[in-house]
Formats: structure tokens, C-alpha cells, sequence
């Protein structure tokens, strides 16, 4: 209900006195000494009852730590209905936080008997509430609602504490179950968890959940001391297992790993153990035989035994560490190796062994920077012994004359550097020379054809020419010399007698014309001729003169004497 307003005027009403005894005169009554003793104590007493009233009613809207000695902070008390008007807004509010709360409060759980008292009585508080509402007493039910909601969050927690206390106990049922077998490990932490959940079962039915709470953590303190015993009986049994694979006690280990497995029957640790048990004694010889060709420095025999015995027991760290440091060993002594190699041939300046000896050494340890830059400077230190040992070469065999090598040579130096200027200029020179000594074998191969064929003239042409560019180095052989001695006897001129009859016209094919003569003696240069006779209306006469030096001089009679068919 709203709360009326002011600015509505006040209707009138008319005031009566009542008083049937009004207008009488009565005497004064005396004080008397009882008579103020009485109202002293009465007074007193009444005063106490009030006060007692007043401070009850205080407390159930604070709270009951109103004027409690512990030393608690005060709350202020929120205002009395009869000291202050409490607004029906207010009443609500309250109201309809009860009624959530309550919804929410009926969806949890109340399978506890002191629980549903409790409900019940929280559902009375709220009807009662509801009536104090419906008759308009705002400021009653104000506080009514408000104590109310201070029970509702009672309730809930308490409900919650009931639930994590009934968790607590299945879990330790459940956990006594699990560790039943470390019953004969642990008897009397096994019998103090017993104790601890029957003692904390009866306060939860008795709905001390706080004390059953407390009960069922010593039950749990009591089932982890015995479960730690159980693990440190499990862990024993495996460590002793353990050593006996290490020194390849097959039996041994087999038992100590059972032993463990009846006690914790999902041990991946004894599990495996037992598969390594199995093959103990082999991977144990295996091992003692890697140590000893590894005392030996025969790494590499030392590594296949480490490894076959990993191979049987991929769980075997010392399989796994002596496969992995004879590796190592293996690589390092291979490096060594090559290293060592590499210095002793660069000493000897033996620079192919030492690249190569340098290279076996990076494919060991490919990022080792000094033996790159060592790798590096041979190379290119080779490369430049190899420049001059190709140049060098090149000008041997050009000084013993040898062009073909010589080119060679250069060519092989201008590969090395594309850049060396001595090398270009000897490769353009040997070039040179090369083509000369063919020019000049042609010649001569022409000339010796021509002479075969009485060509004297022409041969002598191309000997000179092969004369005229021959290398003042080259000496003439056997052949060449015969050439020379042929050709210079056909160069003088043979003197040729030729006779006519004065009519005929003579010639000398590709030397002379003669005309018509009857005797003509003519010098003629050693070759073979064609000699031509010609006469109008007589047939041409054609005669072959070889003419040679040193031999009797030809006389040739030509004339043309037949008539020619018409």
C-alpha cells in the first residue's frame, strides 16, 4: 500500500473527551514512604523489560552480535517501526528477495531429516511474513523478511556442507576399497580410517556435518598414510628389480617385479620391468661387451653392441648412453683422423690429399668453423699453385717447341683464371704458331704433290711460300731437304731446239708463242709441255715435251703435213 500523500487535506474531525469523572473535584492523594518504595521498584523493573524488549528487538534486525562482548564490529541497527517509519517499498524488496532465494532454496536437495525441519520452519517464517504483508505491517515485516533471508543463506550453506560432508564419505569408502590391498601393509592406519568414518557417519546422521566433515579428513589422513606405504613397499620392490636388470639377474628381477605388481597390479613401471627382466642377462652380456671394445678404442664395434643391446631393451639408459657416447667417440676419432690428415698434407703441400682429408673432416662435423676456414685457404692456395703450376707447364712446353701441349697448357691456366693476362697472350701466340706449322706443312705437302706432277714451277711457288713462314727453329728433315734439292735443280732454264716447215704456226700451251719458224732454240723452265702446231686447212698437230734439268736437251720437230676432211 502507498503511503498517503501530503498535499491531500486532512479532513476535520471533532475531538471527544471522554470522562465520566470530569469536571468532579477529587482530593490529592498523600506519598507515602511504601508508596514510593513501590514505584521506585516498580519503576526499575519496568525499566529492565523495556530495555530487555528493546535490545531483542534491535538484535533481530542487526543480528545476534548486538552487544556482544567479542569485540566485534557493530552494525547499525536498521530503524525501529517505532522510531521511524519503514516504507512499504522496503517491505518488497525484501519480500521478493525471500521468495527468490526460497525458489532456489526448494530446488536443492533435502534428504537430510534435520534439514526438512529446517525447510519446513523457513516455509512457516515465510507464510507468516506474506500475512504480515497482506496487513499492512510494512515495518514488521521488513525486519520478519530480513532475519528470514539471514536463515535462507544459513540454510543454503548449510546444504552445501551437508552435500561436500556426503561426498567426503563416499570418497573414503571408495578409497578403502582401493587400497584394501594395502591392508597388510598398513593395519592400523587401515583400522584408524575404519574408526574415523563410523564416528564421522554417526555426526552427519545426527546432522553435525562440520564435526562429520573433521571425521572423514582424519579417515582420509590416515587411508594417504597407508596408501604412502603401499607406494614406498611398490617403489622398493621396483628399485631392487631395477638393480637386478642393471647386473643382469634375470630370476632376480623377475620376483621383485612380481612382488610389485601383486601389490599394484597397474604399475606401468613393473610392467615394462618384467618385459626388461625377460631379456636381462642378454642385454647385460651385450653391455659388458660394448664397455670392453670401447676400453679398446674400437668404437665403432663398441657402438654396434651398445646398440643390438638397446635393440632388446629400448629402456635401457646405458645401452642408450654408450650407443650415443661411442657414436660420439666414433665421430670424434674420425674427425681426428681426417683432421690430422688434412695438416700433414698442407705441410707437405700435398693440397688435393689435404682438400680431401679437409672435406672427410666436415662431413663429421659439418659446422666447424675453423676447419671451413682451413678448408677454404687450401682451396684457395691450391688454386693458385695449380694457376702457376699450369702456367709453368705451358712455358716448358712452349720452349721445347711443343705448341699442342703449350695451347694446352694455357687453356687448362685461362680455365683456373679466366682473367690471367700471360696465359690469354700465350694461348693467342701458341695459336698462332700452331696454324703457322700447318700453313707451312701444307705447302710443302703442295709442293711435293705439284713436283710429283712436273709442276715444278708451281711447286717451287708454294716451297718458297712454306720457306717464307717456316719458324727459324724448325730444321728441315730428310724429306723436306729432298724437296728443296729437286725443286732447285728443275729451277734453271733448259735450252729447246724446235723445227718447222715455216708455215705452221707453233706455240707453247701456258708459255709462249713461237709463230712460224723453222728452227728455234728456246730456254725453257723444267716442267712438261703441251706444244701446238696449227696450218689453215691442215689438221692441228699436238705434241707432249717433258723438259728436265740435267738431261740431254730435247729437239722438237713439229708441222702440220695433213690435210684437214671437210
Amino acid at each position: 500500500m502507498s503511503e498517503p500523500s501530503d498535499s491531500v487535506p486532512a479532513k476535520k474531525r471533532r475531538i471527544i473527551h471522554w470522562d465520566p469523572e470530569h469536571g468532579r473535584t477529587t482530593g490529592k492523594k498523600q506519598w507515602t514512604i511504601l508508596r514510593v518504595i513501590g514505584w521506585t521498584v516498580g519503576g526499575f523493573f519496568g525499566l529492565l523489560l523495556v530495555a530487555g524488549l528493546a535490545i531483542r528487538g534491535v538484535r533481530l534486525v542487526v543480528g545476534p552480535q548486538f552487544l556482544r562482548p567479542n569485540g566485534a564490529v557493530a552494525v547499525s541497527a536498521p530503524e525501529s517501526p517505532g522510531s521511524a517509519f519503514v516504507s512499504e517499498s522496503k517491505a518488497e524488496l525484501a519480500h521478493e528477495t525471500a521468495y527468490k532465494a526460497l525458489l532456489e532454496l526448494r530446488k536443492l536437495p533435502q534428504d537430510h531429516p534435520s534439514q526438512l525441519e529446517q525447510l519446513i520452519g523457513i516455509e512457516k517464517d515465510y507464510l507468516t511474513g506474506e500475512a504480515l504483508l497482506s496487513a499492512h505491517e510494512f515495518a514488521k515485516a521488513y525486519v520478519h523478511f530480513t532475519v528470514l533471508n539471514r536463515e535462507i543463506d544459513a540454510y543454503s550453506l548449510n546444504v552445501k556442507l551437508k552435500q561436500e560432508t556426503q561426498k567426503a564419505y563416499d570418497e573414503v569408502i571408495v578409497r578403502m576399497k582401493e587400497l584394501d590391498r594395502a591392508r597388510s601393509l598398513a593395519p592400523q592406519e587401515f583400522d584408524t580410517a575404519f574408526t574415523e568414518a563410523g564416528i564421522g557417519q554417526e555426526f552427519f546422521k545426527a546432522g553435525g556435518f562440520i564435526r562429520a566433515k573433521k571425521e572423514f579428513d582424519l579417515a582420509f589422513a590416515a587411508l594417504g598414510r597407508a596408501e604412502k606405504a603401499l607406494k614406498d613397499y611398490v617403489d622398493e620392490r621396483i628399485r631392487t628389480a631395477q638393480q637386478s636388470v642393471a647386473t643382469g639377474q634375470r630370476v632376480a628381477a623377475l620376483e621383485s617385479f612380481k612382488a610389485a605388481l601383486e601389490k599394484d597390479p597397474g604399475n606401468e613401471v613393473a610392467l615394462q620391468g618384467m618385459k626388461r627382466a625377460e631379456v636381462a642377462d642378454r642385454v647385460y652380456a651385450l653391455l659388458l661387451q660394448g664397455a670392453e671394445f670401447e676400453a679398446k678404442t674400437e668404437y665403432a664395434k663398441a657402438r654396434e653392441a651398445f646398440a643390438k643391446a638397446f635393440e632388446i631393451d629400448a629402456f635401457s639408459a646405458v645401452a642408450q648412453q654408450g650407443k650415443a657416447r661411442n657414436e660420439r667417440l666414433e665421430k670424434e676419432a674420425e674427425f681426428k683422423t681426417a683432421s690430422d690428415a688434412a695438416v700433414a698434407a698442407r705441410a707437405a703441400k700435398e693440397w688435393t690429399k689435404a682438400i680431401a682429408a679437409y672435406e672427410r673432416a666436415l662431413k663429421v662435423y659439418p659446422q666447424k668453423d675453423d676447419i671451413k676456414k682451413a678448408l677454404a685457404d687450401v682451396r684457395e692456395t691450391a688454386h693458385r699453385e695449380a694457376v702457376k703450376e699450369s702456367l709453368a707447364k705451358a712455358y716448358d712446353y712452349e720452349n721445347k717447341y711443343e705448341w699442342e701441349q703449350a695451347r694446352a697448357a694455357y687453356k687448362a691456366t685461362i680455365d683456373l683464371d679466366a682473367k690471367h693476362e700471360d696465359a690469354k697472350e700465350g694461348y693467342a701466340r701458341t695459336g698462332r704458331m700452331i696454324r703457322t706449322l700447318m700453313q707451312f706443312n701444307k705447302l710443302v705437302e703442295i709442293a711435293e704433290q705439284r713436283a710429283q706432277h712436273a709442276e715444278f714451277q708451281v711447286a717451287i711457288r708454294s716451297f718458297n711460300e712454306a720457306m717464307a713462314i717456316k719458324p727459324s727453329y724448325l730444321p728441315l728433315t730428310d724429306r723436306v731437304d729432298q724437296l728443296r734439292t729437286l725443286l732447285l735443280a728443275q729451277s734453271q732454264p733448259v735450252s729447246v731446239t724446235f723445227n718447222s716447215d715455216g708455215d705452221s704456226w707453233i706455240s707453247i700451251s701456258n708459255f709462249r708463242m713461237l709463230g712460224k719458224i723453222r728452227s728455234e732454240t728456246v730456254n725453257i723452265l723444267p716442267g712438261d709441255y703441251e706444244i701446238v702446231g696449227r696450218r689453215k686447212g691442215y689438221q692441228d698437230v699436238l705434241l707432249m715435251l717433258q723438259v728436265r734439268s740435267g738431261s740431254t736437251p730435247p729437239t722438237v720437230n713439229i708441222a702440220c703435213t695433213l690435210r684437214a676432211n671437210r
